[in-house]
């Protein structure tokens, strides 16, 4: 019987593919304008405040939801004790999504694979390894490497979890 060690039963979460930092922090400026502390806000209104339609605004608000930002009840969204401290940091941001980041994939498997590598790891070598955990963003492997890079560098470079080496292609633990 064969054993290994990548399986584990429960997945982590997965960072939805098309959205960037800035979006996520425009969700939450927005709702703690609109919802103050701990109120809730129709999520038809807060499409309309944020200038986009429910299907542009569900995926930034999964991603919201995932990083702890906030919470969505009964189709109503309201920042968590933790969007309330993030919307009020300045400088922090960064640091604090740099915790939430590590545990979602890709950044979690990019981690791992880049801090076990001295040269860092590729955007192929990471989604090889999530495939085999049956992760992946397209079914199309060339489009699933697209979109991981692109979450990586947006999101991993900015909440300084990784460095890019666009000469090599490759990631790197900062």
């Amino acid at each position: 019987m064969e054993s290994s060690n990548r399986s584990n039963p429960i997945k982590p979460p997965v960072m939805p593919a098309n959205v960037r930092a800035g979006q996520v922090m425009g969700l939450v400026e927005i709702t703690g304008a609109l919802g103050g502390t701990g109120a809730s806000i129709d999520l038809a209104k807060l499409a309309d405040e944020f200038g986009a339609d429910l299907v542009t605004l569900l995926p930034i608000v999964d991603a919201g939801e995932i990083l702890g930002l906030v919470k969505v009840e009964k189709g109503a969204v309201r920042l968590t004790d933790f969007g309330m401290k993030f919307q009020k940091a300045s400088k922090l941001k960064v640091k604090l999504l740099k915790d939430q980041l590590s545990q979602i994939e890709p950044f979690r498997t990019a981690l791992k694979l880049a801090s076990a590598s001295k040269k860092g790891v590729t955007t192929q070598e990471i989604c090889e390894d999530l495939a085999w955990r049956d992760t992946r963003w397209h079914h199309t492997p060339e489009v699933n490497e697209s979109l991981v890079q692109a979450l990586l560098i947006h999101w991993a470079i900015y909440a300084e979890l990784l460095s890019y080496n666009g000469k090599t292609g490759r990631f790197q633990k900062v």
